[in-house]
């Protein structure tokens, strides 16, 4: 615990991977460090989804010295094919890619990173994480900038860190009680995601397959299992998951014969009750500005967005190095937030263009024309490799350092 958390560098609000990469990154650095957690509890036994870490991120993770450990907790992908109605429309292989920082992805459930990064936390005395605890109020301080009100069992607290780092969802408690207005856009496509046994053969790959009212994803899961997300209109789901398992992934492979080898009669017969599965409502959340003073908005709390294109995670945790350079400028010689306000005005354009993307493709206006099929799939090398101007970053190359 540090000696005086009150006066730490960073009160970081949420215990995610985003914030609690943030905080390694800055208890590293020697930085004092609060992490405030609103859970009780975190439960890393609980079943959860898998979402893929590209290469950039993985990077991150290899520089930390963490990614052996996630890695034996993840799905392993060497490689990916996509497919629409009647044809192959690209097949890759990671390795084979231009610059990939690692030649590989992996599916990662939350549960295994969360766990990985809380256990590096605990060799880092300056980092205190505080569960159950509650963000009441973000008091403006004398000289302007804003100091973070919470409770606990314990009481009521207040911290006067240099900077609060909201890192605590869509719905974000920081943001709303630092005044920050944002756009929060509710999506209406269905979500499903769920797990099968991965059948012999299968191999280490990602499938994409896009029709015309549907979009069909398989990824390896740990445990030799693939999990499967399909995203289709919400009243599809509702339908399906109404009905019987095996009508639905008859229904499935009908319209995507390769799939078939993924529902023998035995998967079929667990019935839905059998399969682990999640039905998410997703929102697209876009603040006004992602710096306030001295409150900083990264992850979902800044930027939310669909699971479609899988970047969800992946720019959270790009957006946590950020954070820790930017900070660690602010508080070091540079002594202002200049470093941090450039990377930002780096950031935002790129992120919120990846947003349009998700919603003209999955929520088109009236008038704006419906993009189909393979046509839909974002620029796959940024996705691998991270945004250009920010790419040194993750390469772990400081802000203005020549490259």
């Amino acid at each position: 615990m540090p000696d005086d958390p009150s006066s730490s560098t960073a009160c970081i609000v949420g215990a995610g991977p985003a914030g609690l990469l943030l905080a390694l990154l800055l208890g590293r650095a020697g930085h004092r460090v609060t992490v405030l957690e609103r859970s009780p509890h975190i439960d890393l036994d609980r079943w959860a989804g898998a979402p893929v870490l590209q290469p950039v991120s993985l990077r991150i993770l290899e520089r930390e010295g963490l990614l052996d450990q996630v890695r034996a907790g993840a799905g392993f992908i060497d490689s990916g094919e996509v497919r629409a109605p009647g044809q192959d429309v690209a097949r890759y292989a990671y390795q084979e890619l231009p610059d990939a920082p690692v030649p590989y992805a992996l599916t990662v459930p939350v549960t295994v990173l969360r766990g990985t990064l809380l256990r590096a936390l605990e060799e880092l005395p300056g980092v205190d994480v505080r569960l159950g605890a509650t963000v009441e109020d973000l008091p403006g301080a004398a000289d302007g900038r804003r100091e973070l009100s919470f409770t606990d069992g314990q009481g009521t607290h207040r911290l006067s860190p240099d900077f609060i780092v909201g890192c605590d969802g869509k719905f974000s408690a920081v943001r709303e009680l630092a005044g920050i207005p944002a756009e929060v856009f509710t999506y209406d496509r269905g979500y499903l995601d769920f797990v099968v046994p991965a059948p012999p053969g299968w191999g280490p790959r990602i499938t994409m397959n896009f029709q015309d009212d549907a979009y069909v994803l398989t990824m390896p899961y740990p445990g030799d299992r693939l999990i499967v997300v399909w995203i289709t209109a919400e009243e599809r789901v509702d339908a399906a998951l109404a009905g019987s398992f095996a009508r639905f992934a008859a229904e499935l492979t009908e319209r995507a014969p390769e799939l078939a080898d993924l529902f023998p009669a035995e998967v079929t017969a667990l019935g839905w009750e059998g399969i682990p599965r999640r039905q998410v409502q997703h929102h697209m959340v876009r603040p006004e500005r992602w710096l306030d003073g001295n409150v900083l908005l990264i992850g979902d709390s800044a930027h939310a967005m669909h699971a479609f294109g899988g970047q969800g995670l992946n720019t959270s945790l790009q957006d946590a190095v950020l954070a820790a350079e930017g900070i660690g400028r602010a508080v070091g010689a540079d002594g202002s937030t200049t470093v941090l306000e450039e990377l930002l005005r780096h950031r935002l354009p790129f992120v919120e263009g990846f947003q349009e993307t998700q919603r003209r493709t999955l929520a088109p206006r009236p008038g704006e024309p419906a993009r189909r099929n393979a046509d839909t799939l974002p620029d796959f090398l940024r996705m691998v490799l991270g945004q250009p101007e920010l790419r040194h970053l993750w390469n772990g190359v400081p802000a203005g350092a020549p490259r």
